[in-house]
């Protein structure tokens, strides 16, 4: 237990006279947990814009709630969906957001701080800059929170904060279940959302979950899944007459729907422990539900594996291929990928019947204005459930970065911009210009009507209730980003109309 003194309440009423201090003495401090975001992907009005997608909570979030002890009142924001609680009385608050979240995430911490809150940030860009952040924070946690946030609550109740926390990899079998309850429902999708690995071992020049997570791949006791599991979802009830009706008449899905029996599992690779990715694949199956989630290209190398997603309730998995060119998979590390074998990969997952989610990324040196073309011609001859396209970032602290700045190739050193669908280097064999608008052709053919009726309404048909509605949402999306109400790129003009880095340097 954190014991709460005399003395640090008077602290946390920072300087009040003596008879409020001891009116103050049983009140519990308050703390902010603030997951903040930017007008790119959002719900809350504030931004201007509202967006036709339930997104997911702020996990790392729920998972420091539960370390929480009761001591603490506990508020939770996304700020994607509601406003940062401003003015009133917070003691301390962690704020935690990606690269292009942060620029948002100082405005906060600042304002809090001249409130008089303690700030504390966290997260994969405060952990490659740590030293920017802490301009704006009392303290800042490099590294994974949960190690070392009791040692935070501890040191903040006793006034003496440090500025650094080097958080260190945690054995997953030690936490908690999250706590789902200060998560506002009706702002994500209708079901859970599960972690059961951290880690990746692949180490890919452009992402930073290396540097975050680390390159040992840890996992969740598959009985610790189980128990969550059936907390969560509990047996699953008998099926009335209307259910059957519909899984005989419509699709045996939509049961499952209906009942909200809906798992994402948020893992980077979902299969990379292959032992624990069939006994929790044994675990899925037993609770009887519907899943999506992550995996990598390895997937495909284990047709055993691969029934087994089919056995155990799967919907989809999303697989970064990333490029179509070899010579860019083999620059990139993303060694596992074979771009030859991609076709015979979504083949045999719709043979199941578990669609196929893909992930693009354009602006590699080896992509010329046909790379455009290309993934269009793919995603749509191979049927792709989802295709999503994103631009080449390279994020703080990467080896994508370290290169690219080494080059004097970035131009836009403003994180807002770091989102994935702006651009923010010279690329090589085209102008910025071409892989701002190249980009956008891609999103508006793949999810144009036309695209959507060819890729999931055209029989033979995976999952089309799961993913018809996912499509329209992103129909929507689509003509948002075409019009860059998501995504502009205004304070870019200057350079999307620069020549290659060839021509520049």
């Amino acid at each position: 237990m954190i014991v709460i003194s005399n003395n640090v309440q008077r602290g946390l009423n920072r300087g009040g006279s003596d008879s409020s201090v001891r009116g103050e003495v049983s009140r519990r401090p308050t703390l902010l947990l603030i997951a903040a975001a930017t007008g790119s992907k959002v719900r809350n009005k504030a931004f201007g814009i509202k967006l036709p997608l339930l997104g997911y909570p702020a996990i790392g979030l729920g998972m420091i709630s539960a370390l929480t002890p009761d001591q603490f009142h506990i508020q939770l924001v996304d700020e994607a969906n509601e406003p940062v609680p401003y003015g009133k009385k917070g003691d301390l608050a962690l704020i935690v957001g990606l690269t292009h979240h942060m620029p948002n995430g100082y405005v906060i911490a600042d304002r809090l701080r001249s409130e008089g809150t303690k700030v504390i940030l966290g997260g994969m860009h405060v952990t490659a800059l740590p030293d920017e952040a802490l301009m704006h924070a009392d303290s800042v946690i490099v590294g994974e929170a949960e190690a070392v946030w009791r040692e935070i609550l501890e040191d903040f109740v006793k006034g003496s904060l440090k500025k650094k926390y080097f958080g260190r990899e945690v054995n997953l079998a030690e936490l908690p279940p999250m706590r789902r309850d200060l998560f506002n429902k009706k702002f994500y999708y209708p079901g859970q959302i599960l972690e059961t690995t951290r880690g990746c071992s692949v180490g890919c020049v452009f992402c930073g979950v290396q540097n975050f997570f680390g390159t040992r791949f840890r996992v969740r006791p598959p009985e610790a899944i189980q128990r969550e599991l059936m907390a969560l979802f509990g047996p699953r009830p008998p099926q009335t007459r209307w259910k059957k009706w519909l899984a005989r008449h419509w699709h045996p899905d939509i049961p499952y729907f209906v009942e909200r029996r809906l798992l994402y599992v948020m893992d980077s690779n979902f299969i990379s422990d292959l032992g624990h990715a069939r006994a929790v694949l044994k675990v899925f199956k037993e609770c009887d539900l519907r899943w999506f989630g992550h995996a990598s290209f390895n997937l495909m190398r284990d047709d055993k594996l691969v029934d087994l997603l089919a056995d155990s309730g799967c919907l989809g998995v999303n697989i970064g291929f990333e490029s179509l060119s070899q010579a860019n998979i083999d620059h990139m590390h993303k060694f596992p990928n074979k771009t030859a074998e991609y076709a015979e990969c979504i083949k045999r997952l719709h043979e199941r019947k578990i669609g196929v989610m893909g992930t693009f990324i354009v602006g590699f040196d080896e992509d010329t204005p046909e790379v455009f073309n290309q993934i269009v011609d793919f995603v749509m001859e191979n049927r792709l459930e989802t295709a999503f396209t994103l631009i080449l970032t390279p994020k703080p602290d990467t080896m994508l970065f370290n290169q690219m700045k080494t080059q004097n190739r970035i131009f836009s050193h403003n994180w807002r911009d770091y989102d994935e669908g702006t651009v923010t280097f010279i690329p090589k064999n085209m102008t910025p210009r071409q892989l701002h608008s190249g980009m956008r052709s891609v999103w508006s053919r793949v999810y144009s009507w036309r695209g959507i009726w060819r890729r999931v309404m055209t029989k033979p048909r995976v999952r089309p209730f799961f993913y018809l509605p996912m499509n329209l949402g992103f129909n929507r999306c689509t003509r948002l980003i075409c019009s860059e109400k998501i995504w502009p790129a205004p304070n870019l003009e200057q350079h999307l109309n620069a020549g290659t880095a060839g021509s520049s340097q």
